[in-house]
């Protein structure tokens, strides 16, 4: 008959033994909102999520142990589905804005961007003087919701500002001669006019910023262990290496600067 001790050990052994069993999550999954409209920051891809958002948060659960369950959200959505505790985070290229920063707690940056002009090839010499020449009369398109739009409205506030629901709709009509320029922030630009896999003959980007804007998670304001944690874990990412190594994975060409704290 087993001793009292023996059994005591037994018990402890087999509780070691779940707890490393179990040891492959620490805490409940995490609820990423995440609107895959923004290549390279975040796509579908052959019915997949791709891009460095959705490559980050796969990271980010290797570090903390958490299952990642994505939540697919509207971007002008995503911040109302934050306070109402739909997702426990945002992670979806949004840029820090003092509005917005009323509106949640944002992590340390991991990229910063700038709002810059795509344009057609044979307008080339117009700008970017043309841009702030009242005189010519020049229609800039901006995507409905974007920092880009906010940038437009407040610099070119005589009008000629054009408003399109989607990024794509707004190149269409850069092609078609509908607008003159077209303002957006550098992963955009350089995707149509730069990358060779989505490129659009004829459109050239100019990549000097007019804005420079951090891109950083968002997460509720009540919610601070979660937002030290996140920093924690962006720190790790950025001191090994795997940072630099998602970013250069998707984007090829020197338009974006890491950010800082």
């Amino acid at each position: 008959m087993m001793g009292y001790g023996y059994r005591r050990l037994v018990l402890a052994l087999l509780l070691m033994l779940l707890g490393v069993m179990g040891g492959c999550a620490s805490g409940p999954d995490l609820r990423v909102g995440i609107a895959p409209t923004y290549p390279p920051l975040a796509f579908m891809q052959d019915g997949v999520l791709a891009g460095i958002e959705p490559d980050l948060a796969q990271q980010l659960a290797k570090q903390t142990g958490r299952r990642v369950r994505y939540e697919i959200i509207p971007f002008d959505r995503l911040i109302t589905a934050l306070q109402s505790g739909q997702v426990d985070l945002i992670m979806a290229g949004m840029s820090i804005t003092a509005e917005r920063q009323g509106q949640v707690s944002f992590t340390d940056s991991y990229l910063k961007v700038g709002q810059m002009l795509l344009i057609r090839e044979k307008d080339i010499k117009r700008f970017p003087r043309a841009l702030f020449d009242q005189s010519t009369g020049v229609r800039v398109g901006v995507e409905k919701g974007s920092t880009g739009e906010q940038y437009a409205l407040k610099t070119f506030a005589w009008g000629g500002v054009i408003h399109f629901d989607t990024t794509e709709a707004g190149i269409r009509a850069l092609e078609q001669g509908s607008i003159d320029c077209f303002v957006h922030d550098a992963p955009t630009v350089w995707r149509f006019s730069a990358d060779l896999a989505t490129q659009h003959q004829g459109l050239v980007g100019l990549f000097e910023p007019l804005t420079d804007e951090p891109l950083a998670w968002a997460v509720r304001k009540n919610d601070p262990a979660l937002l030290d944690q996140l920093n924690q874990e962006l720190a790790r990412m950025r001191r090994e290496g795997r940072l630099q190594e998602i970013l250069a994975k998707w984007i090829r060409t020197q338009v974006l600067v890491e950010g800082a704290k």
